[in-house]
């Protein structure tokens, strides 16, 4: 990928030959395998920007893992609507093994705990972040031992090790990188690879999240080892999350603060629900380690428990009850009673805490709204049922689409509403939101992402023919639309529907284990 004048393949690695092929070669990991059984072309994931200027490569080099993993994901949906063809899916094969590679560190960038497991931590691009020292053949392009929990997506992890599973072929052996040594690695370590980054995910965002739900953009993963060449050793990452080391270094990129509930944080709500909505069961219970990397058994937390906090936060802080239908937009079409949850200005409580040191970013800004609002797709035992999706009706009435073209955007008018923002990333986190929240997202197994309805019915019976006539890949693909067309097409999934199907999503709540959150968890954490 690139110009012609850049070694070719580019994939996440810099300008000169094997920086992208071969494991030992910095950066560290493969993000690219350059051929295929089928003989067609280098699979990976690709640089950060694009297009790529000639005279300045420099500027887009290395790989950006949260759009990586994204778009990976579109690729492994893309598939099962193809119906798994073999060369589709053995480039699918390759750009997970890259990705795992690129931006996880498999197979040798990781810490050891005190009982032996392996931590991988998630990195934020080929170049930096997670376990990458300072120094050393393998140091950061960036600033040394930072994370983002925004970039943490465990659904996606986890439908990754399954493709994987699913589909391995004996072949794939041979796209697969060494370990240091030389000795080849397997699949069996991958899988492994994705688990342990999915418990390190979740203990990062334990250590780094308030009582709220509020989490921190940027956090430290400080864990050095002797010798800055050596790719693993034994150390616990969190010992000292959010900070940098014992000393409480900072970090931080993208123009977001340290510490600070923000744009980069803002994600993690949604990646937390997708993992609630593909992987019940699975996420439901994560171990979670102690400072000191021993396992606390007494602590309970998942997905659920994550997202049951920000559903709490709503219930107790706003001054209008959202699960009575009309109560928030009491003569008003403004959502402000619901922002007291988290606007500082009307004196939001537990917004900041030990791993959230720094104030966040304002409510109003839609990319920080809207995430928040799928937390009510996770049954929450102090709300009932109906109320929940009462909730959620309350969330799709913010905005006014009765101006908006649903078939062609450009022809009609923007929807009306304070948090209805049409710019790229504001739209997007609200298109991808309502997706989870109408129940779009749905596990490779079933048959049609339609049948999501009913579950919780929140769309308009005359918007279902435009989505019927939307395959669920195509679904999949729409956020990459752009802001406009993908707003256009999605905005329906968030429009107020009465008449809702209210037993699958009790029954859905009877299912899971009763549990709370843990008032002040992040202060004892």
């Amino acid at each position: 990928n690139g110009p012609d004048t850049a070694a070719q393949p580019l994939g996440g690695g810099m300008n000169f030959t094997g920086s992208a092929t071969q494991v030992n070669t910095w950066p560290y990991g493969i993000s690219t395998v350059e051929w295929s059984h089928f003989k067609t072309g280098p699979a990976g994931v690709p640089a950060w920007k694009f297009p790529i200027d000639s005279a300045n490569i420099e500027g887009s080099e290395g790989s950006a893992a949260d759009g990586d993993q994204d778009a990976v994901l579109g690729m492994v949906y893309t598939a099962k609507a193809l119906g798994y063809p073999d060369d589709f899916v053995d480039m699918v094969i390759r750009t997970i093994i890259s990705f795992a590679s690129a931006d996880i560190g498999f197979p040798d960038l990781y810490r050891t705990l005190p009982h032996g497991e392996k931590v991988y931590v998630p990195k934020l691009g080929s170049m930096w972040g997670g376990l990458l020292p300072p120094g050393g053949k393998y140091k950061t392009a960036q600033q040394a031992w930072c994370f983002s929990p925004g970039y943490f997506a465990p659904a996606h992890y986890r439908t990754f090790r399954d493709f994987l599973i699913k589909h391995w072929q004996k072949e794939f052996d041979d796209y697969m990188p060494p370990h240091s040594d030389g000795s080849p690695t397997t699949l069996d370590e991958m899988v492994q690879a994705f688990n342990s980054a999915i418990v390190s995910g979740y203990n990062l965002l334990w250590y780094s999240s308030c009582s709220s739900g509020t989490v921190s953009n940027w956090v430290g993963v400080k864990a050095p080892c002797e010798d800055e060449d050596a790719l693993n050793c034994p150390g616990v990452p969190w010992a000292h999350t959010p900070y940098i080391g014992a000393e409480g270094g900072t970090c931080s990129s993208s123009g977001t603060l340290f510490g600070a509930f923000g744009a980069d944080a803002s994600r993690t709500a949604w990646r937390v629900a997708m993992d609630y909505v593909l992987y019940r069961e699975e996420s439901s219970r994560i171990t979670i380690y102690d400072r000191q990397g021993s396992p606390d058994l007494e602590e309970i937390f998942g997905a659920q428990r994550y997202l049951n906090r920000i559903v709490e936060q709503y219930r107790s802080s706003s001054t209008c009850d959202g699960g009575v239908l009309g109560s928030c937009f009491r003569n008003t079409t403004s959502p402000y009673r619901m922002a007291n949850a988290f606007d500082l200005k009307f004196n939001a409580t537990h917004t900041t805490c030990h791993g959230v040191p720094n104030k966040p970013e304002s409510w109003w800004a839609g990319f920080m709204a809207y995430p928040t609002f799928t937390a009510f797709v996770a049954p929450y035992d102090e709300i009932g049922a109906e109320q929940m999706t009462n909730w959620m009706d309350t969330f799709s009435s913010i905005c006014n689409f009765s101006k908006v073209d649903v078939a062609d955007f450009n022809l009609g008018e923007e929807p009306a509403g304070a948090i209805c923002l049409t710019s790229y990333f504001e739209a997007s986190q609200a298109v991808i939101s309502t997706m989870i929240m109408a129940g779009f997202v749905s596990p490779l197994e079933q048959k049609s992402f339609l049948q999501a309805r009913e579950k919780v019915k929140i769309l308009k019976d005359e918007f279902l023919p435009v989505l019927e006539r939307v395959s669920a890949p195509n679904a999949w693909l729409l956020p990459a639309l752009g802001a406009l067309g993908a707003l256009a097409a999605m905005s329906m999934a968030a429009i107020r529907r009465r008449q809702r199907t209210i037993s699958a999503y009790s029954n859905l709540a009877e299912e899971m284990p009763k549990s709370t959150p843990a008032s002040g968890a992040c202060e004892s954490a």
